[in-house]
């Protein structure tokens, strides 16, 4: 078993057992804000050089982002590379299992995460800066973790696309509302009249 990546969730998938006869991709660009081209070019060089490397050998199993799915963010930079890399291995891999995860929850050192943003904000007496209306899906990585662990013990299928989501959308309002509680602090928001994402 091998697990390409070296973020958040690529060091908790090495926590899990993983059959052998997979091969994980969780590398890449992790700021999905990110709005520099040659960090998307260098990821899609990354993964061509692994994948042409393993793919012939073992199910490879890339994780990509829910983001995929909503439709307004068809001419977002990050989402865009997600689909390129799908594209990729669903015309030239024999055997993949494609997973689209939403926003992770968990202690972390990426500041580009929703949570993380939101907590600093706080702690910098920052001001937040909050889509109209806006709520995320979000899952804890022990979750994530659990689910994955459990799938791939019984994984059978080839070819095959997943979503892993929570049930439950949360309000990022709400969201702020709670750390508010938690730190007993107070932040100044801005709202912005913004598509959802």
């Amino acid at each position: 078993m091998k697990i390409y990546g070296r973020g958040f969730l690529a060091k908790n998938l090495k926590k899990i057992h993983v059959p052998n006869n997979l091969v994980i991709y969780a590398a890449g660009v992790s700021n999905s804000n990110l709005r520099n081209n040659k960090e998307f070019l260098r990821e899609i060089k990354l993964f061509r050089k692994i994948f042409k490397k393993i793919h012939s050998r073992k199910k490879f199993v890339y994780i990509s982002s829910l983001s995929v799915e909503n439709k307004s963010l068809k001419n977002d930079p990050y989402v865009k590379n997600k689909i390129k890399i799908e594209n990729i291995l669903k015309k030239e891999c024999k055997d993949y299992l494609i997973i689209r995860l939403p926003q992770i929850v968990g202690k972390n050192k990426n500041k580009n995460t929703l949570t993380n943003s939101i907590y600093n904000c706080f702690v910098n007496n920052s001001t937040f800066k909050l889509w109209k209306d806006s709520k995320r899906n979000l899952i804890d990585i022990e979750d994530i973790n659990y689910i994955l662990e459990k799938y791939f013990k019984n994984l059978k299928e080839n070819n095959k696309i997943i979503n892993i989501f929570n049930y439950k959308s949360v309000d990022v309002l709400k969201l702020l509302r709670v750390f508010s509680n938690l730190l007993n602090k107070k932040i100044n928001i801005k709202v912005i009249k913004k598509n959802n994402r």
